[in-house]
């Protein structure tokens, strides 16, 4: 069943710019509606169902992707992963996060305080982390973690594959370390008490993370493995936004 409406355009323009929401989602509607004729051999004047644009409008979040890294260890691959996932959402129009203005952060492009960090962390949908030697010594990677996790933000581990980087995954002996303040330095310990962080709310916060599987991110193999890789990793990052 349906219901057709006749509106006068100028009409429909006054009215509807009074209301933002009904605007963006308009605004949305209309880009896949351009899109959707572009695509077809037969023109058509009904667009097929789009799940996409009615979660986009009720979205509230600033980022897609925030990504959480140990920039001496992977501040190229960071940069390479962000590049390559812009580059899918914005050749996409229906992708659900093509009008946002950031759908994927890094931390080193615009912030330069902890506070600053961990709101941006909370506007996320998802804190992909990615898993280098000296991460999870690194008190400001742990205060995105632990920030994720206090915010119910999805944590998606992504192991970088290339030659000298081997993570080691924490074992039972670098949680016992960790709770003795044996992992980090001293100014890294004040760091974290100065953000009200425990380092047993660290360790809870670092165990969440490595209950899932790791995913892999190559960045020196071809494009198209490449490409495959990112495709999980926005896979594991689309459930997050769909539960």
């Amino acid at each position: 069943d349906s219901t057709m409406l006749a509106l006068h355009g100028d009409r429909f323009e006054e009215i509807i710019s009074n209301h933002v929401n009904a605007s963006m989602f308009v605004g949305s509607y209309a880009k896949r509606f351009v899109f959707h004729l572009n695509c077809l051999a037969q023109l058509s004047d009904m667009l097929p169902p789009c799940p996409s644009i009615t979660a986009e409008a009720s979205h509230d979040k600033s980022h897609f992707i925030f990504i959480s890294h140990f920039k001496e260890e992977a501040g190229t691959e960071a940069t390479l992963l962000l590049e390559a996932a812009k580059s899918i959402i914005r050749e996409d129009p229906l992708h659900p996060f093509y009008d946002i203005a950031e759908p994927i952060f890094i931390d080193s492009e615009s912030l330069s305080n902890l506070g600053e960090i961990k709101a941006a962390v909370r506007r996320s949908d998802n804190l992909v982390v990615l898993l280098t030697p000296g991460l999870l010594s690194r008190p400001w990677c742990l205060v995105e973690i632990s920030a994720a996790m206090k915010s119910m933000v999805s944590i998606v581990p992504v192991e970088l594959q290339r030659p000298g980087n081997h993570f080691t995954y924490p074992d039972e002996s670098y949680y016992r370390r960790l709770r003795e303040g044996r992992t980090l330095t001293p100014d890294g310990i004040r760091l974290l008490r100065k953000e009200g962080m425990k380092l047993q709310d660290v360790e809870e916060a670092v165990r969440h993370v490595f209950r899932q599987i790791a995913l892999p991110f190559s960045p020196h193999k071809s494009a198209n493995i490449r490409h495959a890789e990112l495709q999980d990793i926005f896979k594991r990052c689309m459930a997050s936004v769909q539960d």
